[in-house]
């Protein structure tokens, strides 16, 4: 009787014992996963930010270096194209006078007429001008400078170089009527001892035996060129402190905006040890290689305060550019630390909640063991899925927190294709800028060769859209500019695209569209420009290229073309298809 007695207390008081002790190691044990769980959870979120900043960096700094690169690599072009126009210009002003008063007036005036007019076309403080040398050597227009040299021959003139560049400039004239030349002087108001190379442009103008000829410095050219390319580059560098910087090697400061009053600057110019170390270390980084990550000490633009940074650095392919981009240790360690506050009352919360779960679940196991005693193996199967339904809550909490790590990653990622959109479309029209719109047209072309399929080109042009910011300003030119691209958008095809080439001039790709369709399309755009009421300026007109690819032609050859054809429309009075 006695055993007995001891045995149902065992039975009795076993379950009381037993059962809410395994419930409570149990919750001890899931408790101590989920929070080994979580503190990997915040390993990992740590190093995404790292490794999403890095790349964001790196991203950054390439996609700008592919902008600079192409915009040096089509200097010259450009340098050759505003000297012709300059010569185009003036060409046009003695035609029109020569054929206004050719019936009236004698050659002698009609002369002194041309002269008077071109002689103040001059451009890059004096440097550039429109100059007039007839088919004997005779110097007719001179700039001030040279006005010694006016109405005397200089037939035997010489370069830097010992060139005999009047006799080239009437060879070429004489022979094509047109052409250009390259040549070595000093600058008017340089330093004489040094030499610098220049493009002339040279026409004939066949009433009087003469021709015309203006002339840049690649010097001059370059410099005016990076600089717009640094304002540029800081219109569209507006992401906090992860800015671009651009120095040389020469440890020349070109853009910096967290200390703009060393632009410009050469860091031997100025005392400022951590500068100079800086800009040392980054030229010591890069003498082997072409990019590098690299650490360093300054000043935070955010809080005006030194502190560690890491930026990836890269040259600049053909130039003694190097740019780089990066981030402050303590803008990813707030934002660590804000994630872990986040995280931490996150886990602070459910792991309140698991407590009061297992302590509602030990007091519900008493009950139910108590209940057990009477019918301890009906009960059973009760408490088992009572367990289960608790263990799938707390795994599903698990998945929530997991989620909410995904979201903020993916939140990562969007910040990352934003800026990609950055780099891509133009910021005033909000169409493809010129990198991305030549990016495509190269693509393109190839998908055009590889499936032999036609594919057609338009260049456009606004007629006579410098005047339009002479009279109204620029803000009514760039309202003009934001009207139009919406005009091209709402002609185009799904598969077209239009995207702005540089100030007025427009590019748009017809895919599977052969010349006489673009044709009709071309046609088509024009009237809508010309019949459209503009704000302000009310109408303009248009000038069009248009081409259709053809077989093994490459980018350049069909962008001349096109080109070509644009300035034929121009020439033949503007507001017109040329193809």
């Amino acid at each position: 009787m006695h055993k007995e007695n001891t045995f149902l207390k065992i039975i009795t008081l076993a379950p009381l014992v037993f059962i809410p002790l395994i419930i409570g190691i149990v919750s001890v044990v899931f408790i101590t996963m989920y929070n080994t769980n979580f503190q990997n959870n915040l390993e990992k979120t740590e190093e995404n930010l790292y490794a999403v900043e890095r790349k964001t960096a790196q991203t950054k700094v390439k996609s700008t270096s592919d902008i600079i690169t192409y915009r040096k690599s089509i200097l010259k072009e450009n340098l050759k194209l505003r000297v012709k126009q300059r010569v185009e210009l003036a060409y046009d002003i003695a035609q029109s006078i020569y054929i206004r008063n050719r019936a009236t007036a004698s050659d002698a005036e009609i002369k002194n007429s041309i002269k008077d007019a071109l002689g103040g076309l001059i451009w890059n403080e004096g440097e550039s001008f429109i100059w007039i040398v007839d088919y004997q050597g005779i110097f007719n227009l001179a700039p001030k400078y040279l006005k010694s040299y006016q109405d005397t021959s200089i037939i035997d003139f010489q370069d830097a170089t010992g060139r005999f560049v009047i006799q080239e400039e009437i060879a070429i004239c004489k022979e094509k009527g047109e052409g250009f030349l390259w040549d070595t002087f000093t600058k008017p108001n340089g330093d004489k001892s040094t030499q610098y190379k220049q493009v002339a442009f040279v026409k004939s103008f066949a009433h009087f035996d003469w021709y015309l000829g203006s002339a840049e410095y690649l010097d001059t050219a370059r410099k005016k060129s990076d600089k717009n390319l640094l304002v540029t580059l800081k219109h569209i560098d507006t992401i906090n402190s992860n800015y671009i910087f651009v120095i040389n090697t020469q440890g020349d400061i070109l853009m910096n905006k967290s200390i703009p009053q060393f632009e410009g600057k050469n860091i031997s110019s100025f005392d400022n040890p951590l500068v100079k170390s800086v800009i040392n270390h980054i030229n010591t980084s890069l003498n082997n290689k072409d990019s590098a990550f690299i650490k360093y000490k300054w000043l935070n633009p955010s809080n005006d305060s030194i502190e560690m940074k890491y930026s990836f650095v890269q040259k600049i392919p053909n130039t003694d550019w190097i740019i780089g981009s990066g981030f402050y240790l303590s803008d990813i360690n707030n934002k660590i630390s804000k994630q872990k506050i986040d995280m931490y009352d996150l886990m602070y919360k459910k792991s309140n909640s698991i407590l009061y779960i297992a302590l509602f679940v030990i007091f519900i196991s008493i009950l139910i063991a108590y209940y057990l005693t009477k019918n301890l193996k009906a009960h059973f199967a009760t408490y088992k899925k009572d367990i289960n339904t608790h263990k799938n809550q707390l795994l599903q909490l698990n998945n929530t927190l997991e989620t909410k790590v995904a979201h903020r990653t993916a939140e990562l990622e969007n910040l990352k294709n934003d800026f990609e959109k950055l780099a891509t479309i133009d910021t005033l029209t909000n169409i493809h800028n010129r990198y991305s719109i030549m990016k495509l047209f190269s693509i393109e072309i190839n998908r055009s060769h590889r499936y032999n399929t036609p594919f057609s080109i338009i260049m456009l042009d606004i007629d006579f859209f410098k005047k339009v910011n002479d009279t109204y300003g620029h803000a009514v030119g760039d309202d003009v500019l934001i009207s139009l691209s919406d005009i091209l958008q709402k002609n185009l095809r799904e598969m077209d695209t239009a995207g702005r080439y540089g100030g007025e001039d427009f590019i748009i790709l017809l895919p599977n569209t052969t010349l006489k369709d673009a044709e009709n399309f071309s046609q088509r755009l024009r009237k809508n420009v010309q019949e459209h009421s503009f704000d302000i300026v009310k109408h303009i007109t248009v000038s069009l290229g248009l081409v259709e690819l053809h077989t093994d032609e490459n980018i350049d050859e069909v962008f001349k073309r096109v080109d070509d054809l644009l300035y034929k429309s121009k020439k033949s009075g503007r507001n017109r298809v040329s193809y």
